[in-house]
């Protein structure tokens, strides 16, 4: 049930006139659009037209605070929360318009977090993804470069032809409406083993993690393959010190299904853009998702001379929505073993990484790499490291209402 006080009928008209015509001018006091809902549970007006008439509140006549203010604290119980939600998952109401209400000073944190997790939950990932990015800037990388920031968020981005763009961070978080690579992407993950001697061979790097989130992507080269393990060396030294472990992976996140992951990544960014883009601090949040690929053992030197290969390290991960994807590779390879001298053993192989490719439309000419690295051997041509297991790969469309 909902209750308002009682306005006339000239006033109710001239407020579905209004509407109706799409002219926030035509009412005849600014108080009135706190009754916006009424002639919509009427049925006088539809959602279409309510949304589109306060959009051009918002944008155009400089009504945002009065908008915000009424979306809060809904008076007389008018601004159900069944109502925003509509309107913020409609169309007609501008990816601009709700970014200027998600950041408008009357907009508790809460309420912002609220709007963004239910276009996530209920899979409307281009509308959040646009309303994310509306006030962001557009880059474009034309030579190689290094990114601190994750995530990235930007209205689009660019990598030319031949440019390598390496994250910071072992898990980098990339928001975009459209994402055009002619180049690569690389991450790095954990790093390898550490020698304990300066005869001992360091692991492999693992792969790192990337999650690129936009609306149109043509991927180029996404790269988070593990790196290849150290080769033995040969010391004119007596007896045998063995070398450290591997570089310790993430812990294990569960998702009932594609849609459940990315949900929960787009919680994550949410939170993030609300405290470091916008400054607002919801109640509780939900922490970015960190992922990436292990380090690969460091290898010991053995009695004599003999030096052994160091493991390969892991595949990372990466994990991919577009709702059009044009194309693309992804490497997420484990590294190959390093080989050893004399009679001593190769290296492991790295194993394969895991990679999410998630499309709501169309996935064009996409291909992803897991494979295990291969084991290191020896000189002699006789000890072999074992191959690492392979990764999975998962492509796959995904539910997306708008």
């Amino acid at each position: 049930m909902w209750s308002y006080t009682p306005r006339s009928l000239t006033d109710i008209q001239s407020l579905v006139a209004a509407i109706q015509n799409n002219n926030p001018g035509a009412v005849s006091d600014y108080s009135d659009l706190q009754y916006v809902p009424v002639p919509y549970y009427a049925g006088q007006v539809s959602l279409t037209q309510v949304a589109a008439f306060i959009d051009n509140a918002v944008r155009n006549y400089g009504l945002v605070n009065v908008i915000a203010n009424f979306i809060t604290n809904s008076p007389y119980n008018l601004w159900t929360t069944n109502f925003v939600t509509s309107l913020a998952a409609s169309p007609y109401l501008t990816n601009t318009s709700l970014n200027m209400l998600l950041s408008n000073v009357y907009m508790p944190a809460n309420y912002a977090q609220f709007l963004l997790y239910y276009l996530a939950q209920n899979y409307y990932y281009n509308k959040w993804i646009y309303t994310i990015t509306a006030n962001a800037p557009s880059i474009t990388f034309s030579a190689n470069a290094t990114i601190s920031t994750s995530p990235l968020i930007a209205q689009s981005i660019t990598i030319a032809s031949g440019v390598t763009v390496t994250c910071g961070t072992r898990t980098c978080f990339i928001v975009t409406q459209n994402f055009n690579s002619q180049g690569t992407i690389v991450a790095y993950g954990a790093i390898g083993g550490t020698p304990v001697t300066s005869g001992a061979v360091a692991g492999g790097t693992g792969g790192g993690g990337i999650a690129i989130i936009a609306v149109t992507a043509a991927l180029g080269v996404v790269n988070v393959a593990g790196s290849p393990g150290g080769n033995g060396i040969t010391l004119a030294y007596s007896g045998g010190v063995s070398g450290a472990g591997g570089g310790n992976a993430t812990a294990v996140y569960s998702f009932a299904s594609a849609n459940s992951m990315l949900t929960y990544i787009l919680q994550g960014v949410s939170d993030w853009w609300l405290l470091n883009v916008v400054g607002k601090a919801p109640s509780s949040t939900t922490p970015l998702l960190t992922f990436y690929g292990s380090g690969g053992g460091g290898a010991s030197y053995s009695s004599g001379y003999v030096g052994s290969g160091s493991g390969g390290g892991g595949g990372g991960e990466a994990i991919i929505y577009a709702f059009n994807i044009i194309s693309g590779t992804v490497n997420a390879a484990g590294g190959a073993g390093g080989n050893s001298t004399g009679y001593s053993g190769g290296g492991g192989g790295g194993g394969g990484g895991l990679v999410f490719i998630l499309y709501g439309a169309t996935s064009g000419s996409v291909t992803a790499n897991v494979a295990g690295g291969a084991g290191g051997v020896s000189s002699t041509g006789t000890y072999y490291g074992a191959t690492g297991a392979s990764g999975t790969a998962y492509i796959a469309a995904v539910t997306v209402k708008g």
